[in-house]
């Protein structure tokens, strides 16, 4: 089955600058998505153009609409909007275009086409995909995230509607499972980079830890620690997610145990949210054993270059 997908991000003035530079492909290289293929970038397009940096941008937006912000306002929403990698890549370029411009519309009837700090259609990653990010402002002119996006219910029915509108124009497309259903906590996409990043150099990382014992034989301890330096924050990043993985883990399973008429009917996107999981919650024990592996004064030293990776996000 194939789902369309859409997922919203709120973001706070401080997030903003690191997705401007992401989606507008600011950087030279991206060494935390190795998926990013930048020799493809030149195919990446815009629906809307930012005309400016974001922060120029949703601060223009406030002040014409007068809006009194916090310290801690959430001031744009990121919205990804994709389809199942089998269907959406089944589209030809001219179809994927229409298929975004489809998604974007559902949402210029809803924020306002006016309130869009940019759309751009990523056709450098593994599937195509699109971020619109747009300044939350109410139609009586207010900075409210909250009030447009909603509570839980709010957002569920929010995906009713995207599905609803999308199943009109591509009939086999189906509505994704709700959270409601299988009681899933949001777990971000960059921890299933951090999975795949974790997973390709565990090998290193071990041979790094085998040779523990001539880690005070000079060169083999400078290299030592900088190989475990480069490797080990993504390990770090799934420690710190340890017990959200690890509860999304056991209410998938749960879900799958107890599965009603409905559950059977997203029987194949459970199944897939499973290996998914499966996956993570593998890597992130593995992460955790090697951790544990680290010499304790190579660890309090890496652990200080790397702090922030081991904070709740």
């Amino acid at each position: 089955m194939s789902y369309a997908i859409m997922r919203f991000q709120k973001c706070a003035a401080g997030g903003v600058p690191a997705r401007n530079r992401h989606n507008e492909r600011l950087k030279s290289e991206y060494k935390s998505n190795p998926k990013i293929d930048l020799s493809r970038s030149h195919l990446n397009y815009h629906l809307v153009e930012p005309n400016g940096k974001y922060k120029q941008r949703y601060t223009e937006m406030i002040e014409q609409a007068g809006c009194r912000t916090r310290t801690n306002s959430v001031v744009m929403v990121e919205t990804m909007l994709t389809a199942s990698p089998e269907f959406i890549s089944k589209l030809n370029p001219a179809e994927q275009r229409q298929y975004f411009e489809r998604a974007a519309a559902f949402l210029y009837d809803r924020i306002g086409k006016e309130h869009v700090i940019s759309a751009i259609v990523h056709m450098d990653e593994t599937s195509p995909h699109m971020h619109l990010c747009f300044c939350p402002i109410t139609k009586d002119g207010r900075l409210s995230a909250k009030d447009i996006l909603g509570n839980r219910a709010r957002m569920s029915e929010w995906q009713d509607d995207f599905y609803e509108y999308m199943h009109g124009f591509y009939p086999e497309l189906e509505r994704g499972l709700p959270s409601a259903i299988t009681h899933r906590k949001h777990i971000p996409p960059y921890l299933f980079r951090a999975m795949d990043n974790a997973s390709k150099s565990y090998d290193a990382i071990m041979k790094a830890l085998s040779d523990v014992n001539v880690f005070n034989a000079g060169k083999k301890r400078d290299e030592a620690e900088r190989v475990l330096g480069q490797l080990l924050p993504d390990l770090y990043k799934l420690q710190a997610q340890s017990k959200l993985i690890d509860e999304q883990a056991k209410a998938l399973r749960e879900a799958i145990r107890q599965k009603d008429a409905l559950l059977e009917e997203q029987d194949a996107e459970l199944f897939a949210l499973g290996c998914k999981i499966d996956a993570l919650q593998t890597e992130k024990d593995r992460a955790v054993a090697a951790i544990e592996m680290v010499p304790p004064e190579i660890r309090r030293v890496l652990e200080q270059q790397s702090n922030h990776y081991r904070k709740e996000r």
